[in-house]
């Protein structure tokens, strides 16, 4: 599938590539226009020169003549910067003064004026030629005047200008580029915001968001708002149909059960068999509700209340030496010093020990069914983590088993009865805590439920 980019990707695409569309477009039209611009200002600037020049022409005795000396020192004036040529020539195509070859007989021959580009003398040159008439006693003189300059101011003011205008493109783009990044994260905030609160939350946690979301994520807000509630009403009626099925299901199996003390012998062959049936179709009924009951993902987390695990360890083995005793085993508990407290549902909890207990009640026996040995319940802290550990003394598990154990109706010895759900439930019941479950072998079989410390 296709990776969809984020919406901080997508406006910052869509906000800074017009933008950079825009510069260009703006610089090619400004270089152009002040380009145009500059060229205009030193045109002017050259044919203002060489109108200057018509100041120095007149008629003598029927011919054009040109006060040299002083157009000479008055022209050469007007520039600062570069080389300046000039020619003037009359009608009959006499220079009558400035260089040779300067001015092209064909440059006017159908306008009375023209700006145009030259190279002369090894110069590259801006050159206007144009034609100018006099009139004395009657008669009509035209002279051609041609003026050029070098490109070396012309360009230099161009390059300038240019440069100061990318400049100040640059730096505008860049405030922009700049503001544009600011005003999509400013815009994009409201969006992280909640992102973060909802990664802050249990997974499990359904409680409505409190979030106060501009109006464009009011929506949004609401919709997510309407989830976890569908939601919570889901597993409501999940916990509730779990109750009716327990009841229901729990009540003709008693009654079997005290119809069949009612009317058979004890020591009666059909009686111990439907008794067994009777017994393990109970079992295997606690189990599956068990099991749906503590499923992480449908459970209300508002049964989880804050309790003393220390407490709950102790009386724990009060309650359940004396059947593990009355199977043959010892049974021993280790408290922990520092007290701990833990988010969890006492019952469910117990449920869980159960379960361990009962595999070890079950497996840990020699190949005579003779129980081995002392069963331990013990709290143990490694650094930021509880461990809460059940450990026998039978024969434990094979090495290629052990992570297979805590999957549903998987058993290592087949020949054993049972329901198959008993440590899946377990550590079903441990990912409901956030905790980690894990199997070993230490002189015999060592399960361990692993909190995280201080539980958050």
């Amino acid at each position: 599938m296709k990776e969809i980019p984020s919406i901080r990707t997508q406006l910052t695409k869509w906000l800074i590539f017009p933008l950079g569309l825009f510069t260009l477009i703006l610089f090619i039209y400004l270089n152009n226009f002040l380009k145009n611009r500059v060229n205009n200002f030193f045109d002017n600037r050259l044919y203002a020169s060489a109108k200057s020049i018509e100041d120095y022409i007149g008629v003598e005795n029927g011919k054009l003549i040109i006060d040299f000396p002083n157009f000479s020192v008055d022209f050469l004036s007007l520039t600062q910067k570069g080389l300046i040529y000039y020619s003037v020539v009359n009608q009959n195509g006499k220079v009558l003064i400035g260089q040779e070859d300067l001015f092209d007989n064909n440059i006017l021959l159908y306008e009375d004026k023209r700006f145009y580009n030259k190279t002369y003398d090894g110069e590259k040159l801006r050159v206007i030629s144009y034609k100018v008439f006099f009139i004395d006693s009657n008669k009509e003189y035209s002279a051609y005047i041609t003026i050029a300059e070098s490109m070396h101011e012309r360009n230099e003011n161009i390059e300038e200008v240019i440069n100061t205008v990318l400049m100040i493109i640059l730096i505008v783009s860049l405030f922009t580029i700049l503001i544009t990044l600011v005003a999509v994260n400013k815009g994009l905030e409201p969006l992280q915001l909640l992102k973060n609160k909802i990664k802050q939350r249990d997974s499990r946690d359904l409680t409505p968001l409190k979030f106060n979301a501009p109006k464009e994520l009011e929506d949004v807000v609401n919709s997510i708002n309407i989830l976890l509630e569908r939601s919570r009403d889901n597993i409501e009626y999940i916990e509730q149909f779990n109750s009716d099925v327990s009841h229901q299901l729990r009540t003709p199996l008693a009654e079997m059960k005290m119809e069949l003390d009612h009317f058979f012998d004890k020591k009666d062959e059909k009686f111990i068999i439907l008794n067994s049936h009777i017994n393990n179709m109970s079992h295997i009924t606690e189990q599956l509700l068990l099991y749906a009951k503590t499923n992480p993902n449908t459970i209300n987390l508002a049964r989880l209340k804050k309790a003393n695990l220390n407490e709950i360890c102790k009386n724990y083995s009060i309650k359940t030496a004396p059947r593990v005793y009355k199977r043959g085993f010892e049974f021993a508990f280790e408290d922990l010093d520092e007290q701990i407290f833990i988010e969890t549902d006492i019952i469910i909890l117990e449920s869980m020990l159960d379960n361990i207990i009962n595999n070890a009640l079950h497996y840990a026996v020699d190949i005579d069914g003779n129980p081995m040995g002392t069963i331990t319940l013990s709290l143990k802290r490694h650094n930021n983590t509880i461990w809460l550990n059940v450990k026998d003394e039978g024969y434990g598990v094979e090495k290629e088993n052990l992570k297979n154990i805590f999957q549903r109706y998987y058993r290592v010895d087949s020949s054993k009865t049972g329901s198959g759900l008993g440590l899946s439930i377990v550590k079903q019941i441990a990912t409901l805590h956030n905790a980690e479950v894990i199997a070993s072998n230490n002189n015999g079989l060592e399960i361990s439920i692993i909190f995280k410390y201080p539980i958050k």
